[in-house]
């Protein structure tokens, strides 16, 4: 029998079509495409330098005032021992609080005691003539005619002040005969009565005083406690929004029975205003400003921080000079300006994320990200700086137009 071999047969080798390989090719080349549309799509500028003017007009705006609210326990009455407006200094009474419950009978009756003891002084001094006492009993006989006005011909004057002016005088009164009059069982009965009831009506009043100097106010419009110097950094546009419009007359009422009066600084103060958080026109920090409020007058600013709230933009000036009549003014008009130097790019080249202003540099091999400040903007230009203090932008840098 004869056994044959079986002959191996030969592997044939698959030859991969050179059409795949260009097809791959192809793709690739369309995916890179592709990637740079989506990512790089745009073109290049180079940066230069320039000035413009920043500008911003008839913008309503709010005043914020570096000032402290003066407190107490719940009154029925305040009666100011200041004018509005006036300049104080540490430790000036500012105000006397009549305590909730406090009755003017109690008033009458330590005048009626004060009174009672002058009568008593007056028959131990006989007929001595003394021009100093004539000259108290003038300023008593005025001032209880100008209480007697008050009450019956409503002359507009403060009926609790002038009672404590009469208080203050017989007082000084009652103290200068005291010393020249010899003390007896009466008088010193009478003395006690007058002492007991000044106790008493000191539990139902309370003096308040100020702790720096400043020009005090009696006036309030609800905002100071949460827009003043100290809450800058905690302020939003929609607290602005309000206090804007709200705050149509700058003539103000208190309603409030714990809220006593204002001490403002009157040589600091601020003015606030809001844009949106993608618009180029908004302030740069450390920048001067023209600030032009409508029926005041002008003012040099310098800007802060530019506070982002959600959607919109605070922009925040501040000022140095005397606040005069918008001790007790919120809501205004402004015009705002200021010349400015800077890096110029086309106004297409700033993008936002958050509020934030960012342009985006060309590298060697990269493309650089930086977050800026827009100085100002003019005819599809703008003028830009770094935002952080330790990076350098100069003219003569690329940088990129991303399409949008």
């Amino acid at each position: 029998m004869i056994v044959r071999k079986k002959r191996k047969t030969k592997k044939q080798r698959t030859r991969i079509d050179p059409r795949f390989w260009i097809i791959i090719g192809a793709l690739a080349a369309v995916i890179g495409v592709l990637l740079f549309i989506l990512i790089y799509n745009g073109r290049e500028d180079v940066t230069g330098r320039g000035a413009m003017m920043f500008s911003v007009s008839g913008k309503s705006a709010v005043i914020i005032r570096d000032e402290e609210t003066y407190l107490s326990s719940e009154y029925a009455r305040v009666a100011c021992n200041m004018e509005e407006g006036a300049a104080v200094n540490a430790g000036d009474s500012l105000a006397t609080v009549y305590k909730l419950g406090y009755s003017d009978e109690l008033s009458q009756s330590l005048l009626m005691a004060r009174e009672e003891v002058y009568k008593a002084q007056l028959e131990r001094i006989g007929s001595t003539k003394d021009s100093r006492l004539d000259e108290m009993n003038e300023e008593i006989l005025s001032l209880k005619t100008r209480i007697e006005n008050c009450v019956m011909q409503n002359s507009g004057e403060d009926l609790l002040k002038l009672y404590r002016s009469l208080d203050k005088l017989l007082k000084e009164r009652m103290d200068y005969l005291r010393e020249k009059v010899q003390e007896t069982e009466s008088l010193r009965a009478l003395y006690a009565q007058v002492d007991d009831k000044e106790a008493l009506l000191s539990t139902w009043t309370e003096d308040v005083t100020a702790k720096e100097s400043g020009l005090v106010s009696y006036y309030f419009d609800g905002y100071e406690q949460a827009m003043n110097a100290e809450k800058l950094n905690m302020i939003t546009a929609d607290l602005v929004k309000r206090a804007i419009s709200e705050s149509g007359s700058a003539h103000w009422t208190t309603d409030d029975n714990t809220r006593v009066c204002r001490v403002v600084n009157r040589d600091k103060w601020y003015v606030a205003f809001i844009t949106d958080a993608e618009e180029l026109t908004r302030t740069a920090k450390g920048v001067s400003y023209d600030v032009e409020i409508d029926g005041h007058g002008k003012y040099a600013a310098v800007a802060l921080e530019p506070v982002i709230s959600g959607k919109k933009v605070v922009n925040v000036l501040e000022v140095s000079s005397e606040i005069g009549e918008l001790i007790d003014v919120r809501s205004v008009k402004v015009n705002v300006t200021s010349a400015v130097n800077g890096i110029k790019v086309k106004s297409k080249a700033v993008r936002f994320n958050n509020g934030e202003a960012y342009v985006e540099l060309i590298m060697s091999d990269s493309h650089y990200t930086m977050r800026v400040d827009v100085l100002a903007a003019e005819d599809k230009m703008v003028l830009i700086r770094p935002h952080e203090e330790g990076e350098i932008l100069s003219e003569g840098v690329r940088y990129w137009i991303k399409k949008r």
